[in-house]
């Protein structure tokens, strides 16, 4: 991927990664501060690279790291004439951190480049998103399932029926069926809600956990309820 940023006249300095690799992140740092600081780069060790990862129990990037990105923003560089801040998992940043970063990825300080990386950019705020510039890495995007019929049935609470689709959609790919509940979910609302749930969801698969259990206990946040 190190033909990315040539292609584009002036570099934004708010980017969105979607689908990136660390390895492709860190190649786009290598350009951005210059042949020089390779070597530092590969080592971990520059000064003006910043990295951010999710912490804890919680798998969240805690408001304290978010507070003191935006407090290095203020600084000036120690050997480069830039500095990147490279959030990894953006979009297991909490609401209120994201909040904190929105009028610094509105107007970034000058030489202030910030790299947020994201499987999946839907659960990222909206208003995140739009002070974004993406770049996809995915060499094909995975378009969402369409989960009309199955949230349909959840509804009215027709769960033989469901229970007779499960098997066509237990086959169908992971990251579609995630992708296809929150594309139709409508509500703002019930949306901020389904992501956490979709979060939760992913760390389950990564966990080994059987796609019917994962599906079943996200349709029954649409079930009627007694």
């Amino acid at each position: 991927m190190t033909t990315v940023l040539p292609q584009i006249l002036k570099v934004p300095q708010s980017l969105l990664l979607i689908g990136a690799k660390k390895q492709d992140a860190l190649d786009l740092c290598k350009q951005l501060l210059g042949p020089t600081h390779i070597s530092k780069i590969d080592s971990g060790n520059h000064p003006d690279l910043h990295h951010y990862i999710p912490e804890g129990k919680s798998g969240l990037h805690p408001m304290a790291n978010m507070q003191r990105l935006i407090r290095e923003t203020a600084l000036p560089p120690f050997e480069a004439n830039r500095k990147i801040f490279l959030i990894e998992e953006a979009e297991k940043m909490l609401p209120s951190s994201s909040n904190a970063l929105l009028k610094t990825l509105e107007e970034p300080p000058e030489g202030a480049y910030f790299l947020l990386l994201s499987d999946y950019p839907d659960l990222l705020l909206s208003t995140i998103l739009s002070r974004l510039y993406p770049l996809s890495f995915q060499i094909q995007e995975i378009p969402p399932l369409d989960m009309t019929p199955y949230l349909a049935l959840a509804k009215k609470g027709a769960w033989d029926e469901l229970l007779d689709l499960l098997p066509s959609l237990e086959e169908e790919d992971p990251k579609a069926v995630l992708h296809g509940f929150l594309t139709a979910e409508k509500d703002p609302t019930a949306f901020e809600k389904l992501s956490s749930k979709i979060l939760s969801a992913q760390k389950a698969l990564q966990h080994n956990v059987k796609p019917r259990t994962i599906y079943l206990n996200l349709l029954l946040e649409y079930s009627p309820k007694w």
